[in-house]
């Protein structure tokens, strides 16, 4: 693996989690309250939120999440996922729902893919300066 970082992810709620590697540190919350106060302390790059433990109310977790961190990505991995919880999923800010518990090496890849989107903004993004620049309403706002 060519990562040039060590990727941090938590997994909450999942029954298994992949161990971790030179490449992945992984973080196993145990409960909603151990999930929040790690985030508070630890940076990460993803959450893995799960639906196997029913003690855990993934929902309200990342309702809470989605609150105090909304740059913070997560994706849902469970076997089984209804429309309706992808649809919550994904209204609470999940950029992946998956069927299964994505294993060390799918994780590196798609944080370092996370970090390339933040290192690298989109071409439209870009062109965010150069569009000022060209614009003549901004040009004539610059000469007065």
């Amino acid at each position: 693996m060519n990562s040039q970082w060590q990727h941090t992810v938590l997994m909450v709620g999942v029954a298994t989690a992949p161990r971790p590697s030179s490449a992945v540190d992984i973080y196993v919350a145990r409960s909603m309250r151990e999930a929040l106060a790690t985030i508070r302390l630890v940076s990460f790059d993803l959450i893995v939120a799960g639906l196997d433990d029913p003690a855990i109310d993934v929902w309200t977790l990342m309702d809470r999440v989605a609150a105090a961190w909304p740059q913070q990505r997560w994706v849902l991995a469970s076997p089984e996922i209804t429309a309706e919880e992808e649809i919550l999923a994904r209204s609470l800010g999940a950029v992946m729902v998956l069927s299964a518990v994505p294993a060390g090496d799918w994780i590196d890849r798609f944080v370092a893919s996370l970090r390339r989107d933040v290192d690298h903004p989109s071409p439209a993004a870009a062109l965010g300066g150069a569009w000022a620049a060209w614009s003549p309403a901004l040009a004539s706002a610059k000469a007065s």
